[in-house]
């Protein structure tokens, strides 16, 4: 019946295997779905479950391989390229659109298209992995405990090696950071903005970064100033200099092939050994128009097999009637309390923070 049917597409990939297999762990019994018919087949002896072998060029094909599904999972990035057109299929089948995309642009997409989503009578939640799921539910934790927020500031420090999807998303944005300021999302230069934040172990320092919360986060707290960092880490501060002196030319389609080329002879992910060392401290500052602040950490384990826990979870939510019409967010859809149904979770309230210079 399709109020009991949850389709992953990009079931294949890095996340999509990993979120297929918390979907099965939680008893649920989605259908796969790629573009990819040999790697769809080659994982539907495990768990025994129905493939559906369409690509994402293929509108028709793509709502008729949706038109009895409920929910659909979607997986497969980059998806300021994959987003659009899984969306619209959905409008055609009223089937309920989650993604575990972390792009600003994506979330500015969809949240545009907020009135035919209603008109629809389907909820659609970009963003119900790491980042954003965490971060959006401190923050709206944090604005309500601290009603008149005039600037957001999000720090991200991860112990974690990316996925190739991760990676590829962020040489997309090398020459493209940005904040948001009077409610309009800015343009800024790499390393241009700097800050510090209790992430609970060194470095404090962090560098102005691109987190999709300069979207999700003006959307839940209605905060018009939104800046987000990262932990100023040897990787990160080389990377930051790298797109400052030569951004203009990573960002090039020649430069753009080669890099994604390099990335696809590397590890397709973290191993399941280098995951379970892995983890991710967030903290995020609130200041009122008086300079008063307030702030919040949180440490949540694996970012990866955190995305398929939130994301499972969501969906489980959505399959069993638990929707808010039209573009949302994760704590619009579920309150900030949504996070606290998982374990490993640690969070805590912090005293004021540094000035950013």
């Amino acid at each position: 019946m399709r109020e009991s049917k949850l389709l992953i597409y990009g079931a294949t990939g890095y996340t999509g295997r990993l979120v297929t297999a918390e979907a099965v762990q939680s008893g649920l019994r989605p259908v796969l779905a790629g573009r990819d018919a040999s790697r769809l087949a080659a994982m539907a002896p495990i768990p025994g479950l129905e493939t559906r072998t369409v690509t994402l060029d293929e509108p028709d094909r793509l709502a008729a391989a949706l038109e009895d599904i409920a929910v659909v999972l979607h997986c497969a990035g980059p998806f300021s390229r994959t987003a659009l057109p899984m969306y619209e299929a959905c409008l055609t089948t009223r089937s309920h659109y989650l993604d575990i995309t972390g792009e600003i642009e994506v979330f500015e997409m969809l949240a545009a298209r907020d009135a035919a989503a209603g008109e629809a009578g389907i909820m659609v939640l970009p963003g119900v992995g790491f980042d954003v799921v965490p971060s959006d539910c401190l923050i709206a934790d944090l604005a309500a405990r601290h009603p008149g927020g005039r600037v957001l500031r999000l720090g991200l420090g991860a112990r974690s090696r990316t996925s190739r999807g991760t990676t590829r998303t962020i040489l997309e944005s090398v020459n493209n950071f940005r904040i948001r300021r009077d409610g309009v999302i800015t343009r800024v230069r790499p390393g241009q903005l700097h800050h510090e934040f209790d992430f609970g172990e060194p470095p404090r320092a962090a560098l102005v970064s691109v987190l999709g919360d300069v979207s999700t986060a003006y959307r839940s707290t209605g905060i018009a100033d939104i800046e987000t960092y990262s932990q100023a880490n040897r990787l990160f501060s080389g990377l930051t200099r790298m797109s400052r002196g030569f951004g203009w030319l990573l960002a090039g389609r020649t430069s753009q092939a080669l890099l994604n080329r390099l990335v696809d002879r590397g590890p397709e992910g973290p191993s399941d050994s280098e995951r379970r060392r892995s983890y991710a401290i967030l903290v995020a500052e609130i200041e009122d128009a008086g300079g008063k602040r307030a702030a919040a950490r949180l440490r949540t384990p694996d970012p990866y097999g955190f995305t398929a826990m939130t994301a499972v979870a969501i969906a489980a939510r959505a399959l069993g009637g638990d929707v808010k019409v039209g573009y949302q967010t994760p704590s619009s859809a579920y309150g900030a309390d949504l996070l606290r149904e998982f374990e490993d979770v640690q969070w805590e309230l912090l005293g004021c923070q540094a000035t950013a210079r």
